[in-house]
């Protein structure tokens, strides 16, 4: 009996063939085939005897999604027409070959049924492996194998490949070649994730695809399921925006220390909404993991975060508030831990509205109390030399705000729904308008902490101005000429000493604590004097006519975003402190001869600095020199917004690795944050540099972070790939009154440098109005 596709679902035909066949049916581009039962079927029909052929199993029990059967059954290729009854029948004989692997996979060999698929070679340049999830235990990275020739060379490593891991969340991918392995084209690379995708809509959502490319076009040739993952234990990683705090690679000293206070604060938070209840205790894992570290890069372990919200009262009417605040883009919220019992979340909602009530006079007692904290730890941190008493000294800053900080967790929660509560009300007035007119309502927030820095830089500007030495300070380049710039304004350098004092942490990654501050180095300051502009943050829109409910929703979200950036100025200064304590040890072991430079000790971890200092025999240059090898690696990766692990997350070890993108627009769309409309060229910020001109220039970044805050008042405009309505860049643009959106995906992948934009802060729209021409695009 010869199957085709206008009968295969009358007949057994194995699971391959009708997967193929259905393919074939959902206009995939699968080559012509036909099914037989057994080698006596042929005789009837026409192949053509000089054509070639590829001659597979189709066994009921192959391809399937408990057992795949590769490499089980004999495949034969290229073969004459003139061949294909002897082919056939060696397919048919080889199920006597795999009754063993039946048999270890508890299948009864003698209920097995096989058939045979004849199918037209294709004369493939290039063939390939796709895999729908990463079988390394990635499920949302796609992973394609492409080498020369038949896919036989492929598989059995007889070619050299290129290996292309594609983020399905970001639509970023990256790739390693093996020596001359061939490229795929950017349209290639699309289509090829598309036609997975496609498949994963038939089929389900992982499989194992195999292709070849001929004259341009894809072939599928099969699609099997991936037996080798589960579903059980999967871990996201989610950026969001913490990738505005931690932007691009963190070394291991910050994550380890990041992870150690996102743990102590959340607990004490939990203790605290729970009542001491035991809450704490027993979600601990969870505490110990709000946050994670991939490829280099800090994420939230999200479930875990849900874990803590559905302890509140209203969770599914404020997760998508938090979600929306945060920029979570995903909206599935999944969960580590069973659900809390009813008398803890009775404790938490007593806890929760008495909080809220509570919250601006509770964070004005913690600004106090923080301010005796600092002024007592920078004055003995400055005075210890002794590695063990700096270690000492962190131990005791950390547990003593520890117990306090996690009232600015009440904070964020309570400007997350009076600003969600005020756009609702605003949209359910006034329709679409509704956004806009959020930001305009808590745009404007009078001595916003943010802005602080900026204004003294302005007045610090006007006295080199005044005195004839900003000339001066536009050549330093090191502490010796900023030395002498100082003395040529007095008045200037006493604005400086007392900047420093106030706001020395605050610059471009701060909240790394292998960053360079200006702190440590004033004369870096120097650039952003010069660039200095005055900055009008006054609110002189009028309002549009609105209720009491809104005056209220919106007074209390203004007063919730000032004292949330103020406590992130805090923030900035205790990591300050604990940068210092940091630097102390490392000159310290550098003067033992243990680290080559003091540097180096931001490769190590919290628990290995103290080991270190406990141990002195303990090695540290080996293990030093092996982390920063894996960082290299880890330059060489994209960003991904989202990371999803079967069972713990692990990083990616390439090589040699490129990145890229596969998706390119005209016309992109995000969030809208502060309203307006600029035209300008695009400058793209991946880490900010010391000769960056956004004078009058559209920014483009990833994300931006407080120490941005001078750069971004000078441009015309701000677009980010990630971001929220609360987002740092967000609040900042609004107050600066440039127009600016974030969250927009696909924005590395459509802009680039030099392209000319143009963007409403009202709409959300980013379209690009001229493209910059390389040199190669000329040629």
């Amino acid at each position: 009996m010869m199957i085709t596709e206008n009968n295969f679902r009358e007949y057994k035909t194995g699971t391959k063939a009708q997967r193929l066949f259905i393919m074939r049916e959902n206009g995939l581009n699968v080559p012509e085939l036909v099914c037989v039962q057994s080698a006596d079927s042929l005789r009837d029909f026409p192949f053509d005897r000089n054509g070639l052929y590829s001659v597979r199993s189709s066994a009921d029990c192959e391809d399937g999604a408990s057992m795949s059967f590769a490499g089980q059954f004999s495949t034969c290729l290229n073969i004459k027409g003139t061949e294909l009854e002897k082919y056939t029948a060696k397919c048919l004989a080889s199920a006597e070959t795999a009754e063993e692997y039946m048999i270890s996979m508890g299948k009864d060999p003698e209920d097995t049924h096989i058939t045979v698929i004849i199918q037209k070679m294709v004369a493939s340049e290039l063939s390939g492996v796709i895999f729908t999830a990463n079988p390394q235990g990635i499920l949302n990275e796609t992973v394609i194998v492409v080498g020369r020739g038949l896919g036989c060379n492929v598989v059995e490593d007889r070619t050299d490949v290129t290996h292309y891991y594609y983020n399905t969340t970001d639509d970023l991918y990256c790739y390693e070649r093996q020596n001359d392995s061939p490229l795929l084209t950017d349209e290639q690379l699309k289509e090829l994730i598309d036609i997975s995708k496609k498949i994963c809509g038939i089929f389900g959502k992982r499989q194992d695809i195999e292709f070849a490319v001929s004259d341009g076009k894809i072939y599928v040739l099969q699609a099997r399921p991936v037996t080798s993952l589960s579903d059980e234990a999967v871990t996201v990683l989610d950026s969001s925006n913490i990738s505005e705090s931690y932007p691009g690679i963190s070394l291991p000293m910050t994550v380890s220390f990041v992870s150690e206070v996102y743990y102590q604060v959340f607990r004490s938070c939990v203790k605290r909404a729970a009542k001491n209840d035991g809450t704490a205790e027993r979600i601990d894992a969870s505490l110990r993991k709000m946050t994670d570290c991939a490829n280099g890069r800090i994420y939230y372990r999200i479930s875990n975060w849900y874990d803590i919200i559905t302890l509140l009262p209203f969770s599914r009417k404020i997760i998508p508030v938090w979600q929306e605040m945060l920029g979570v883009r995903d909206k599935e919220v999944t969960h580590s831990n069973e659900k809390a019992g009813l008398m803890t979340k009775l404790r938490v909602t007593a806890s929760f509205f008495q909080l809220l009530s509570a919250n601006r006079r509770n964070m004005k007692e913690l600004e106090e109390y923080f301010g005796d904290v600092y002024k007592k730890y920078s004055d003995a941190i400055a005075a210890a030399d002794d590695p063990e008493a700096l270690l000492e000294l962190y131990e005791g800053l950390r547990d003593e705000l520890a117990e306090h900080w996690d009232i600015t967790l009440v904070n964020d929660l309570y400007t997350f729904i009076f600003t969600g509560l005020l756009k609702k009300c605003l949209t359910r007035k006034y329709g679409e308008e509704g956004p806009e007119l959020t930001n305009l309502f808590i745009a404007g927030s009078r001595d916003i902490e943010s802005m602080k820095p900026v204004k003294m830089l302005a007045d610090i500007k006007k006295c080199f101005t005044e005195s004839g030495a900003l000339e001066d300070l536009r050549s330093v380049r090191d502490e010796e000429s900023f030395e002498r710039a100082l003395k040529k304004c007095s008045s200037g350098a006493r604005l400086i000493s007392q900047y420093i004092k106030l706001y020395g942490d605050r610059c471009p990654e701060e909240l790394k604590l292998e960053t360079v501050t200006y702190r440590m180095k004033p004369y870096l300051l120097a650039e952003n004097i010069v660039s200095a502009a005055e900055c009008e943050t006054s609110n002189t829109e009028k309002l549009p006519e609105h209720g009491l409910l809104t005056e209220m929703f919106a007074k209390r979200a203004a007063a919730g975003i000032k004292l949330r950036e103020s406590s992130r100025m805090s923030r900035g200064r205790i990591f300050g402190l604990v940068r210092e304590i940091i630097n102390k040890t490392a000159e310290a072991l550098r003067a033992q001869g243990r680290l080559g430079n003091a540097e180096d000790i931001y490769y190590l971890r919290f628990g290995e600095l103290f080991e270190a200092v406990k141990h002195r025999d303990m090695e540290l240059r080996e293990l030093v020199e092996k982390r920063r090898e894996t960082y290299r690696g880890f330059e060489k990766l994209p960003l991904y917004s989202r990371l999803v692990f079967t069972g713990e997350p692990v990083d990616k070890q390439l090589a040699e690795a490129s990145a890229g993108s596969a998706v390119s627009r005209d016309t992109l769309r995000g969030i809208p944050c502060s309203s307006g409309d600029a035209e300008g060229e695009v400058l793209v910020v991946d880490k900010l540099t010391p000769d960056l001109d956004s004078d009058g220039k559209i920014i483009v970044a990833k994300m931006t972070d407080p120490g941005w805050v001078f750069l971004l008042s000078r441009s015309a405009g701000i677009v980010s790939e990630r971001g929220s309505l609360l987002s740092h860049t967000a609040i900042i643009s609004r107050e600066l009154k440039k127009p600016a959106v974030v969250g927009v995906k696909e924005l590395f992948s459509s802009v680039r440098n030099g392209d000319r934009v143009h963007i409403n802060g009202s709409t959300g729209t980013v379209t690009v109005i001229e493209r910059r021409i390389t040199m190669n695009e000329a040629i």
